[in-house]
């Protein structure tokens, strides 16, 4: 049934995809931009999307497991108000330059602002491969909530559970504090306690027992793919063939009718599951006192503690949207400035209606899940688990919906770049015809999407550490966005200095953190996040090495900085 219902809303996105392959006129501008014609809503519904992907839910589930509600505060409260800023001061910006000049990449904008090629060579490397690593953040967690969320009811881990429970040691004491726990959660509970080896549903996975060898069992199902489940790989593919359809098909505008239809379902279908597993875990109030028995609750006091330092520092990783290649094409895509209206506005109370429901799952997860379960599963094992057939094939779509909006946006950019930044500019000896581009567009990000499902499928690493660090790279960035849209004096030595320097310390503190895990990858002295230092460094590049250069020539100036008396 959940694969059933899964598989209905992959094909109503390949249907969409042929209608709007229909209206698609097969033209750069169309492909790319959809002809720089969408309105509010619309934007409202891509810009979301494009931001809210499997970072915002499995990612926000899976770190709230790990370290406590303190996730909301680090990056959610700080979105909402960084996101909206942005929109407002940049993104608007940057439309009516990409209108008055017929930009349709970031890259081709920074390269007619600084008017310098070495400075576009050096950021196409750098965007593919932090697009890339955002990339995998929505692959791995598509093949994840796929594998949790399309397992028969009466699965090979609920038979291999039974054995489990079936061949405890007959002196094995359950301890009081779990018995009323038993009873409560589910008919299994008394099955348990009973000893008996016939239950007629899918049994709760919990952590009963201080027995090292019960234990362990139990915990290893966790770890396995249950019966009837879609593979990883399997889910990575599928995820990442539906998605090129629809956007090879329909280009940007499919992509955008795409997240409209796609944010409606995720925010709805996020809600929804969010009502259904309170109410199946007893209430919030049970939840929470579940959690606050369970050990995991002083883990999270001892582990998860959130310093005052990191969280202020926190701030500067949404700067990242300033930055980010696949948000500026969707901002060229406005059909006039006021259209960024309704984003600024409604922007925090999408954040809200996303985020929250997410971080209270994975905060009541740690209650009943045991500690070691993977981080990008917890959110699928628990609407599997809390959710019937129907409302898991339902709610599994749903976060299917927030992945592949993300990753729509994410394919057509490196295409575009790809196309626009380097073969039209530096490759082909004749200035390439519409079709031509769409079609090499098209080439690239089939290697590029295959390079990430590969890595994805080899190294699947947690979703949140990879956001994360993929936001600090755009973030250290951000100053270049600032400066060419507001700093007359800011010129391409100053800009070159910026990335390079971001580019230096965000490959060494990388380094650092491969060999540490958990929160202090990302923390230095004193509870600091690196994205401080590293932009405040590339700042301090971009600054100094401007001033110590000459100025931009005067005639470049007034192109961006027209007097304001003039025509």
């Amino acid at each position: 049934m959940s694969l059933a219902i899964i598989t209905l809303y992959l094909i109503l996105l390949i249907l969409l995809g042929v209608f709007s392959g229909r209206i698609l006129r097969l033209t750069g501008g169309d492909y790319f931009l959809a002809s720089r014609g969408i309105g509010s809503f619309m934007l409202l519904m891509t810009l979301f999307g494009t931001t809210m992907t499997a970072f915002a839910m499995i990612g926000s589930t899976g770190e709230t497991f790990e370290r406590g509600i303190g996730v909301y505060g680090l990056m959610a409260s700080w979105s909402g108000i960084v996101h909206s800023a942005i929109f407002f001061l940049i993104g608007a910006r940057i439309w009516a330059f990409g209108k008055k000049y017929d930009y349709v990449t970031q890259i081709s904008f920074f390269r007619d602002r600084y008017q310098s090629d070495a400075l576009a060579l050096l950021l196409f490397p750098i965007m593919v491969g932090l697009v890339l690593i955002y990339m995998l953040t929505g692959v791995i967690g598509a093949g994840r909530i796929l594998e949790s969320t399309t397992a028969e009811t009466w699965s090979l881990r609920g038979r291999m559970t039974a054995v489990a429970l079936a061949s405890r040691p007959a002196d094995l004491q359950i301890p009081d504090a779990w018995k009323d726990r038993l009873r409560h959660d589910t008919e299994v509970g008394q099955l348990v306690l009973d000893g008996s080896i016939a239950p007629k549903r899918k049994p709760v996975l919990l952590k009963f027992s201080a027995s090292p060898e019960w234990k362990k069992a139990v915990e290893e199902l966790f770890q396995k793919a249950p019966a009837g489940a879609l593979p990883y790989w399997a889910g990575m593919v599928l995820t990442c063939v539906v998605v090129l359809f629809y956007i090879f098909c329909g280009g940007l505008r499919a992509a955008a009718w795409a997240n409209t239809l796609q944010n409606i379902i995720s925010v709805g279908v996020g809600l929804i599951a969010f009502l259904v597993i309170t109410h199946a875990m007893g209430g919030p109030a049970k939840a929470t006192e579940l959690l606050a028995q369970s050990p995991a609750s002083n883990r999270m006091a001892r582990e998860g503690l959130i310093s005052r330092t990191e969280f202020l520092t926190y701030f500067f990783i949404p700067l990242s949207v300033a930055m980010f290649p696949h948000l500026f094409q969707h901002w060229l895509t406005a059909r006039r400035a006021s259209s960024f209206k309704l984003t600024v506005a409604a922007f925090p109370v999408c954040i809200l209606l996303t985020w929250l429901p997410c971080v209270l799952i994975g905060m009541w997860a740690a209650g009943v899940l045991p500690h070691g379960t993977p981080s990008n599963a917890v959110l699928g094992i628990m609407i599997s688990r809390y959710s019937g057939e129907f409302l898991t094939g339902l709610i599994g779509a749903g976060v299917l919906a927030a992945i592949m909006s993300g990753l729509d946006a994410q394919f057509l950019c490196v295409g575009s770049l790809f196309t626009h930044d380097i073969v039209q500019r530096y490759v082909a000896h004749r200035r390439l015809g519409e079709r031509e581009q769409v079609f090499l567009g098209r080439v690239f990000v089939v290697i590029v999407v295959l390079i990430s499902v590969l890595i994805g499928w080899l190294n699947p690493k947690s979703v949140f550490d990879l956001g994360v660090w993929c936001f600090t790279g755009f973030a250290a960035l951000s100053p270049l966005a600032f400066a060419a849209v507001y700093w007359k004096r800011s010129n391409w030595q100053g800009a070159l200095a910026c990335v390079l320097t971001a580019a230096a310390l965000w490959l060494y503190f990388l380094r650092q953190a491969l060999d540490t895990s958990g929160a202090e990858a990302f923390l230095l002295a004193g509870g600091v996040m690196p994205v401080t230092l590293i932009l405040a460094a590339s700042t301090a590049a971009l600054v100094i090495v401007s001033l110590l250069t000459p100025p931009p020539d005067p005639a470049l100036v007034a192109r961006f900085f027209p007097p304001k008396n003039a025509a």
